[in-house]
């Protein structure tokens, strides 16, 4: 830990030992209305901690995959009941009752696919078209299984209380991508990592962060068909757990491909980034970049760029050298980097601490509450 996040709790010290003092002091203030009030400098200073880290260290990775099957959930009637108690009566004759509620609740046609990422599996809702285009696409064959999830251990009353399910029996692939958050840690302090900021004059490209998740953006400028590109990212992903770019520069010198670099601080978790310069249909130059164990796979891929047309007919080599060198980075190698919070969450938490321990104390120091209400808070 750091010794800026370690400045996060001594500044919450400094209005739990005011009230203490004012606890010591004034018969108005409750032992309880100390604690409170210290507990929570200590939660605002522990919201700012959290804000400020995953403020400078929140980043996402893209996931590749394939859908696996799909699932028809008819529509179906629930019946079910809650236990709830209530208090009835005053005084001496107040008691507990406990009763039930029967419900009823309608669950309408529900269709969605199953998607694997290697060890990431994932469900998405889609429509009724898109199921029946998968499921014809994988061969029409259908088992029926058991209403599991979903069903919240009610009644069946009416509709069918079963799901139907069609695997890929074709061998037809949906490639598939997914987003998922990671901590990182290299863009947020600066280390032997770091690189420098892009300037303003240099054009590069936003990371490919496609809001499509069955068609991604990772193709930039190349002649490559888009599928067949993700087609072998859906068999490099799980496996390899990569995330493969590719970007045609055409004819801007091979410095562009450095400030790519930069701008992405070095790509995401799993980004193996291939650039390269054109002419026509000639590479002149070729630059990778990516976090790996294994720098020799990058400088394969540069020859494989240069020695061969950029298109469909390349992706068999690129993914042949990924398979056999390609060694995805060990990020707990980083966890020793420590993250200085930024000026702006000292500033921002000494605000918060002053509005709300004014807020309480006023309210600690008026309200009809005081030691005396209290023989365990007596001094």
């Amino acid at each position: 830990m750091s010794n800026g996040i370690y400045l996060f709790y001594l500044i919450a010290c400094i209005p739990a030992i005011v009230g203490l003092i004012l606890f010591l002091k004034s018969k108005q203030v409750a032992w309880q209305e100390w604690a409170i009030c210290s507990a929570v400098a200590f939660v605002v200073s522990g919201v700012m901690h959290i804000t400020a880290f995953y403020g400078m260290t929140d980043d996402i990775e893209m996931l590749s995959g394939q859908i696996t099957s799909v699932t028809y959930s008819p529509a179906w009637s629930e019946f079910y009941t809650e236990t709830h108690t209530r208090t009835v009566g005053s005084g001496k004759d107040a008691h507990t009752e406990v009763y039930t509620d029967t419900h009823t609740a309608y669950h309408p046609n529900h269709w969605d696919v199953h998607i694997s990422y290697g060890e990431v599996q994932n469900d998405v809702g889609i429509d009724q078209s898109f199921f029946n285009e998968v499921k014809g696409r994988f061969g029409g064959s259908v088992s029926r299984t058991g209403r599991q999830a979903g069903w919240h251990g009610g009644m069946c009353t009416g509709g069918d209380r079963h799901n139907y399910s069609t695997d890929n029996a074709t061998g037809y692939v949906y490639p598939t991508t997914k987003t998922q958050h990671f901590v990182n840690k290299i863009k947020a302090a600066p280390t032997v990592f770091s690189y420098t900021k892009v300037p303003t004059n240099i054009q590069v490209h936003a990371w490919p962060a496609s809001g499509n998740w069955l068609q991604s953006s990772r193709v930039i400028g190349a002649p490559v068909t888009p599928r067949a590109f993700d087609l072998m990212c859906s068999r490099l992903g799980p496996s390899k757990l990569v995330n493969v770019v590719l970007i045609n520069f055409g004819s801007q010198a091979s410095s562009i491909a450095q400030w790519q670099e930069a701008a992405w601080v070095g790509g995401k978790k799993n980004d193996l980034v291939l650039c390269y310069g054109s002419s026509g249909t000639n590479t002149t130059w070729s630059r990778v970049f990516g976090w790996t164990e294994r720098d020799v796979c990058k400088r394969n891929l540069e020859s494989i760029l240069l020695k061969h047309s950029v298109d469909d007919t390349i992706l068999p080599l690129v993914e042949a050298e990924i398979k056999a060198s390609y060694v995805i980075k060990d990020w707990t190698k980083f966890d020793y980097i420590t993250i200085e919070p930024p000026m702006w969450a000292y500033i921002v938490l000494i605000i918060m601490m002053i509005s709300t321990q004014i807020g309480l104390w006023c309210y600690a120091l008026t309200n009809a509450m005081s030691k005396e209400d209290n023989p365990y808070g007596s001094y």
